[in-house]
């Protein structure tokens, strides 16, 4: 494979919505350590209208299957990306969950049908930050082999260091 060949990877970080206070204005369930959310959670206007990424159903199984539950609903939508959720409960836990959680995740995206082979896939890591109230979204678009490198950057967030690309001499 050349290097034109070569998929491009691209992550991002960005605030997100106040999950917990998004989750009781639609009336649904706060998510608390790991979730799988809709594509939509930030945009619908009701619980209602929630769209999951096609491979929701898998990735619940996936994570079952080494033992990290996730209950929620399975219907789907087109266009919207898978979702996780990382809640601040996971920063007791070993840093290995993150990794395994994403791990079957790029798994399932990469024997998904519709998305085995596909250049770039669409995903969103929201993490919970240290205190009260505060989220980011890591999005990923890339390959999904390649998904397991945002380990660090998940749980660099969970702990509260600075976020990729943030101005770490601020105030020097």
């Amino acid at each position: 494979m050349s290097l034109a060949e070569v998929p491009l990877v691209r992550v991002e970080t960005r605030d997100f919505v106040d999950v917990a206070a998004r989750a009781r204005e639609l009336g649904c369930p706060v998510p608390t350590g790991i979730a799988l959310l809709p594509g939509n959670f930030a945009t619908a206007a009701s619980a209602g209208e929630f769209c999951y990424h096609a491979a929701t159903q898998y990735v619940r199984s996936a994570w079952r299957s080494i033992g990290l539950i996730d209950d929620g609903p399975d219907a789907t939508g087109p266009n919207v990306p898978l979702v996780a959720f990382f809640g601040r409960e996971l920063r007791s836990g070993p840093a290995r969950l993150v990794t395994y959680a994403l791990g079957a995740v790029a798994s399932v995206l990469s024997a998904h049908p519709g998305e085995a082979g596909a250049p770039e896939i669409r995903f969103d890591a929201i993490v919970e930050r240290p205190g009260r109230g505060s989220y980011a979204c890591v999005e990923y678009r890339g390959d999904a082999c390649e998904l397991i490198t945002l380990a660090g950057t998940v749980r660099e967030i969970l702990m509260g260091s600075p976020s990729p690309g943030a101005d770490d001499d601020e105030g020097a």
